[in-house]
Order: structure tokens, then C-alpha cells, then sequence
């Protein structure tokens, strides 16, 4: 049995502190509270520490603590009301506290999978969201089990969630804090959660996010699960999304995820005409320009059907992100992971930047003159109609 500052020692005998890959203390004695706290190694920039994140009722608390600092810490916390705590380093051991506040250490074994590096913070595959790491909202949208397993259906979702977090951890630097993010046409909001965890819980911005959806139900459903999680700067409301306004000149970003046909466009032009920094939006189906388009030169992809529908989907997106750029965004179109209803798997992610240098339109409206079409996008930017010309 050993007192406090001989547990601190004995641990630190036993294992090589720069070896420590993770610990979880649970088994908490009181009621109320912190009841489970996971340490994991990570790194930033190339230095090394360790994330606490401490669960409390639905909510998880993050904190970082120095290399050199985390057994004692470990053993601090266990103080406070822990019965054990299990330990993977380049050995394998539990520390047990009894309710005296002594120590015991058991199940000392070598670890012979141990990786000796931490993880690169938010940049090795699927580490922003781990499989087998318990979130509570999570487990409440039915991504997880209660052991944090993600479940095997949900499996492609779990992909998408990371993929997009990625995608945002790439621009997060243009997103300011205590800025406003707009969702339009929101859903069940798997996403939607996923970036309010990431900018508040990880990267402590403070953002507020407003979800919008035309289906008051799945709102409210949603706006239920985000009081439960005390997620208090994310709201959702049942509204048409044709008729938003920045009211307090605060939204810093938009994304439109899978809307459809001209939805996209009209959300798009919000971003643009509010000066939103960041915008990021996967289409859904693409039908405006499949109806208008037309040119003989072009024939042997227009006169099937499927190649028509296809090329007019391409099409579509290559003028939404011209538009963009045309605008004074440093437009990427990007492959990102297929929607649960859908096949579509682009992204176009656009940032708002004094050095990106703006593009002429006449190209663009020589581009649609060419094919016979009108898009939305192009005529509400640039409140002019084209591709009026007789068939090409």
C-alpha cells in the first residue's frame, strides 16, 4: 500500500512516462460529478502533452496537461473520490485506491503493442472522433453503444463525421471566436453536433451555431438532444432558408449539406452576399441545368441520358465554384464521403481572403451562353440572365 506522493514515484518506476499512450479513471465513490476522466497522448506542433477529458453528467470537459506533470496529476484526480485507474504505457497496470487514500498497483504486464509517439492532434485518420471513446452525444444521435463503440451500420456516418472535421480543421483559422455559424437545411444534424463539439469542446471558440430545417418536428427534436448535451449556443429553427438575413452582421460561416437543386445556390448566395468567411457546402440533386442544356458540339454525351444527368451535375458544381471565386473566394472542389441518400460525394469549400485576387465573369458567361442555361447562382450574383442564344 503506498501514500500519495510513493504511488507518484512507484507509478513513474514502472512505466516510462514518455511511453504513456492512455489511462482511464472511473469507479468514482461519490454521487454527483466527475465520474470518468480519459487521458490521451497527443501532440501539436510538434510538441508532446496530454488531453484530460473529465465526463460530467452529459457534458465533457477538456484539459491539457504537460508530459512531465501527468502521473501526478492522474494520481490527484484518483484522490478525489476514484477506486481505480488502468494505464497503457510500455507496461500495462492498475493503480487502486481504497477509501483510506491508499494505493495499490496490480496487473503489471508488458504491453507489446505499445506505440511509442503520440498521435498528431486532429490529423491521424478518425482521431478528432475515436471508435471506442464514450461521447454522450454520440451515443444519444445512436452512433455509438454506451461503451462508445461506434455501431456497424453507422459505420459510413462515423467516416463522413471525421472527414468533415478534417475538411473545417483545414480552415478553422478563418473562423473567429464568438462568431455565428448558419447550417441550412440541417436534417437530423449528425454534422451539425459534431461541429459545435469540435469548435467548442476541442477548440474552445465559443461559436454559436443555428441549424435550419422546413421540418418542425426533426427541430425540435434536435433542439431537445442540444439542451441535454448543453450545447447553449446551439439552436435550431423551422424556416425557409430563401428567406434568412444576418440581422446582428455576426454569421462568420455557412454550410448547406446535401440541399437540394436550387437550395444550394440560394444558400450559397447568402454566404457570399453576407461576406461570410467560410463556406462549405456538399450538393444533393442537380436538376436545373439537366432541363435547359443543350449544344450540338456536345451531342455525344447529351444524347444519353445518364451521361446528361451526370455532366449536367459537374457542370453545375464547376459554375458554383467559379461564381465563388469571382466573388473574391479561394474556391477547392473537393471528394468528400457519400451521403447516407444519396451517391453525391463533392464538397465545394470556399474561404474569403484579402489576397485571393478576384476573376473576371465574362468567361463564366460565355461558358453558360455555350450551353443554353440559366443558373441560379450566376443570376443572383450577378442579376443578369444568359444562355438566351438560339441552340448551339
Amino acid at each position: 500500500m503506498y501514500t500519495y506522493d510513493e504511488s507518484v514515484s512507484k507509478i513513474s518506476e514502472t512505466i516510462n512516462t514518455c511511453m504513456l499512450e492512455s489511462a482511464v479513471i472511473s469507479g468514482h465513490l461519490k454521487k454527483g460529478g466527475i465520474y470518468k476522466v480519459r487521458v490521451k497522448a497527443v501532440s501539436q506542433k510538434g510538441k508532446r502533452y496530454f488531453q484530460l477529458e473529465k465526463y460530467i453528467d452529459t457534458k465533457v470537459l477538456h484539459e491539457n496537461c504537460p508530459t512531465e506533470d501527468i502521473i501526478e496529476r492522474i494520481v490527484l484526480i484518483m484522490r478525489d473520490g476514484f477506486k481505480q485507474c488502468s494505464i497503457t504505457a510500455d507496461k500495462c497496470l492498475t493503480v487502486l485506491m481504497n477509501k483510506k487514500g491508499g494505493f495499490t498497483l496490480t496487473g503489471i504486464r508488458a504491453n507489446p503493442s505499445v506505440n511509442t509517439g503520440a498521435s498528431e492532434h486532429n490529423r491521424e485518420k478518425n482521431y478528432i472522433l475515436n471508435d471506442g471513446e464514450f461521447v454522450p452525444w454520440m451515443y444519444k444521435l445512436g452512433l455509438t453503444d454506451i461503451n462508445g463503440t461506434v455501431i456497424s451500420k453507422k459505420q459510413k456516418k462515423f467516416r463522413q463525421i471525421n472527414r468533415f472535421l478534417e475538411m473545417l480543421g483545414d480552415v478553422e483559422e478563418y473562423i473567429p471566436d464568438d462568431s455565428v455559424i448558419v447550417d441550412m437545411g440541417c436534417g437530423k444534424s449528425y454534422l451539425t453536433f459534431a461541429m459545435y463539439h469540435y469548435l467548442n469542446t476541442i477548440k474552445h471558440k465559443n461559436v454559436t451555431i443555428r441549424g435550419y430545417d422546413l421540418k418542425s418536428d426533426v427541430v425540435d427534436h434536435c433542439n431537445s438532444l442540444a439542451e441535454q448535451f448543453g450545447f447553449e449556443g446551439l439552436k435550431f429553427y423551422a424556416e425557409d432558408i430563401a428567406y434568412l438575413e444576418n440581422a446582428d452582421g455576426k454569421i462568420a460561416m455557412i454550410i448547406t449539406l446535401h440541399a437540394c437543386d436550387t437550395a444550394t445556390d440560394i444558400a450559397l448566395y447568402h454566404g457570399i452576399r453576407w461576406g461570410c468567411r467560410v463556406i462549405m457546402s456538399v450538393p444533393c440533386c442537380q436538376h436545373e441545368l439537366f432541363k435547359q442544356i443543350k449544344n450540338r458540339d456536345m451531342d455525344i454525351i447529351l444524347k444519353h441520358g445518364i451521361l446528361k444527368e451526370r455532366f449536367s451535375a459537374v457542370l453545375t458544381d464547376a459554375i458554383r465554384a467559379e461564381v465563388l471565386e469571382i466573388m473574391g473566394y479561394k474556391t477547392s472542389v473537393m471528394e468528400f464521403v457519400d451521403m447516407e441518400h444519396t451517391p453525391k460525394n463533392i464538397m465545394i469549400r470556399a474561404v474569403k481572403s484579402p489576397k485571393t485576387v478576384k476573376k473576371d465573369k465574362d468567361e463564366l458567361m460565355a461558358l453558360t451562353e455555350a450551353f443554353g442555361i440559366r443558373q441560379t447562382l450566376c443570376e443572383l450574383c450577378f442579376g443578369e440572365k444568359s444562355g438566351d442564344s438560339d441552340e448551339k
